[in-house]
């Protein structure tokens, strides 16, 4: 079947995932408890967290719970691209 991608090119794409995963464990282990648990319940579940309620369990506004998400994305980001860079994975 000409459709069906070749065994290398699944074979690449499973290591290049790889090591996109181990990137982000890195930089996940980066970001503080707060900065982390925010991420991963507003980003990376099916069904995300509210604002509302991770303002409710940390006791702080919506507004600083979106602050507080944004700037641990983009520290995530951030990571990652040097992470990357540093291995060279990437062009800088």
């Amino acid at each position: 079947d000409d459709a069906a991608p070749s065994q290398e090119t699944v074979v690449a794409d499973n290591e290049e995932r790889g090591l996109r995963m181990g990137l982000l464990q890195e930089a996940m282990a980066e970001l503080s408890d707060r900065e982390r648990h925010i991420l991963t319940e507003r980003r990376l579940k099916d069904d995300p967290t509210t604002l509302e309620e991770l303002a409710g369990q940390y006791g702080v506004s919506r507004e600083r719970v979106r602050q507080i998400e944004v700037r641990a994305f983009e520290k995530l980001q951030k990571t990652m691209q040097a992470a990357a860079e540093d291995r060279n994975l990437v062009n800088a």
